[in-house]
């Protein structure tokens, strides 16, 4: 799979690495732990996340579930799927690719 430089770093690898965390987790749950994992460092906006999350959906990497949560409110929960975890791992595996070669390039 060839992929151009610009898209090395997607945010969808560290959106799926959360969900696949064991956990389903929930849209602000997501944004605040990758805050956290990333000592603050990579901050997401719910509004930028959902188109996110949507897509990963329809393309069946990851599954939904609505859950009433107390009277009137209600969370979506997410979980990955096998398809998701195989996604992830490519994701992964060409964002190792592309960082090893600007190492190189950087220690010259």
């Amino acid at each position: 799979m060839t992929r151009t430089a610009k898209n090395f770093f997607r945010i969808e690898m560290v959106l799926l690495k959360i969900i696949d965390s064991g956990e389903e987790c929930y849209g602000y749950q997501i944004v605040q732990t990758l805050k956290k994992q990333s000592d603050g460092h990579i901050n997401i906006a719910e509004g930028t996340m959902y188109p996110i999350l949507y897509k990963l959906t329809d393309q069946g990497y990851i599954t939904s579930e609505r859950r009433l949560i107390n009277k009137r409110q209600t969370r979506v929960y997410y979980k990955i799927t096998p398809e998701g975890k195989q996604y992830l791992e490519q994701l992964y595996q060409h964002y190792l690719t592309i960082t090893g070669c600007i190492k190189n390039i950087m220690s010259d």
